[in-house]
């Protein structure tokens, strides 16, 4: 049951990841809203962690603040896979 409950969590790691992206390189959530072509008040709740949202919303998000993803094996030893273990293990 707490595997499961870990799985269920790892989106919230994915939001503060591009949350922190996305303070980094001085990108505001008002600069997201208008990259993405969402209301400044969904973006804002996206970022909240309240809810989990949907890959579109998510993808939209990512694009908005520049980030790309990329596939690679669970077993691979990257800090990504690191972070996911360190999460999976909470």
């Amino acid at each position: 049951m707490l595997e499961n409950k870990n799985q269920n969590e790892q989106w919230k790691f994915l939001i503060l990841l591009l949350k922190e992206i996305a303070e980094s390189k001085g990108i505001t959530q008002n600069q997201i809203a208008e990259r993405s072509e969402m209301h400044q008040s969904h973006v804002s709740r996206f970022f909240s962690l309240k809810y989990a949202p949907n890959i579109n919303t998510f993808l939209k998000i990512a694009k908005a603040v520049k980030v790309n993803f990329f596939f690679q094996y669970q077993e691979d030893t990257t800090d990504l896979n690191v972070c996911f273990r360190k999460i999976k293990r909470t």
